[in-house]
């Protein structure tokens, strides 16, 4: 028999939650956290699979409730785990997929650290499914020795009804690389957190792309700073936002004193689909090293009406136009994606979106 907690007491003992937002910070971004402190949820009890994974894939973790449930790993992978935890240390190049599935209703504070030996080069896949009317707290620990490169590509795609707070922090070693590219589409609340410190020659490329829809409310936060010369970072933001739905960009880049040759690039677009949706954007820069190259900006608007009276002109329809101008601002966050079966599968999960 399953027990029920409320939000409130299983927030005192969680790992992944510093604090419960404040007033202020929920004003700003619309945070809902408070909302759900009289809702109870269940503490996973690590049975038998909900979902039975098959992967085509040659490597492969399956994880429930943040607990590893099954795997197929080469020995160039050192893994430790336990409950709502798992440690992958990687000591030779691979192309690994992790599912990760979350049962109905439960409180999930799990957590992933990715280790990436020296001159060692990872991609990953990520797939997040279920998490039905669920509290979700993950954390992930990415650390890049020198030369080291990670990249990742993270579908969202839970249930309607989920709450989702995903954070990830980077240590970024010398010459190190790190690219993430993120997909959400579903979920009641999600919030994405990235931290990432940059050393000597070492680039962060960070991507997120949301689909909204419904009273969706989503905060993508994102700090990167860069502590020594010749470190790049590129943080790239896309919403398409309907119905009711909110969304929220909140960037820092700081560069370091001292430092030299640095690069940094912070943009924010989005595209309205309906009136009563929202966006709002907080880009900031904050520098203390004069040799540097560094820009910000955010775009909001809504479809391009001379576009669309263009395309109808050669004879499209008004939806067919909108269809194409919708995919074309959604299909521009994949140009950076070197995977190709990692491209293929987020295309696969973009169709039917723009319609």
């Amino acid at each position: 028999m399953k027990m029920s907690y409320l939000l409130s007491e299983l927030l005192l003992n969680a790992s992944n939650m510093d604090h419960i937002p404040n007033k202020k910070e929920e004003k700003w971004r619309f945070s809902p956290i408070k909302d759900y402190l009289e809702r109870s949820y269940n503490k996973p009890t690590f049975s038998s699979p909900e979902v039975s994974i098959t992967p085509e894939q040659e490597h492969w973790v399956s994880l429930q409730d943040g607990k590893v449930v099954d795997s197929y790993l080469p020995p160039g992978v050192h893994v430790k785990h336990g409950l709502s935890s798992l440690e992958l240390n990687f000591f030779e190049d691979i192309d690994l997929y992790l599912y990760h599935h979350y049962t109905q209703q439960s409180f999930v504070d799990s957590s992933l650290n990715i280790i990436i030996q020296e001159g060692v080069k990872v991609s990953i896949y990520h797939d997040y499914s279920g998490g039905k009317e669920g509290f979700i707290l993950h954390s992930s620990h990415i650390k890049l020795e020198p030369k080291g490169c990670l990249s990742q590509t993270q579908n969202q795609t839970l249930c309607a009804e989920a709450v989702f707070i995903f954070e990830t922090k980077v240590h970024a070693g010398k010459s190190s690389s790190f690219k993430n590219f993120s997909l959400h589409k579903e979920g009641e609340y999600l919030h994405n957190i990235f931290h990432t410190d940059l050393h000597y020659q070492s680039e962060a490329e960070i991507t997120s792309l949301l689909l909204s829809q419904n009273t969706q409310k989503y905060i993508f936060s994102c700090d990167v700073e860069h502590l020594a010369s010749r470190s790049k970072s590129q943080i790239l933001s896309k919403q398409v936002v309907r119905d009711k739905s909110v969304c929220v960009f909140d960037a820092n880049t700081k560069i370091s004193k001292d430092t030299k040759a640095t690069q940094a690039k912070q943009s924010s677009h989005a595209l309205l689909l309906d009136d009563s949706a929202q966006v709002h954007a907080k880009p900031h820069l904050e520098i203390y090293s004069d040799d540097l190259s560094a820009s910000h900006g955010c775009t909001v608007g809504e479809l391009d009406q001379e576009a669309i009276a263009y395309l109808r002109s050669r004879g499209l329809s008004e939806q067919k136009a909108k269809e194409i101008l919708i995919s074309a601002f959604i299909h521009d966050t994949l140009e950076s994606m070197e995977n190709i079966t990692h491209k293929e599968r987020v295309m696969d999960l973009l169709g039917g979106y723009d319609e």
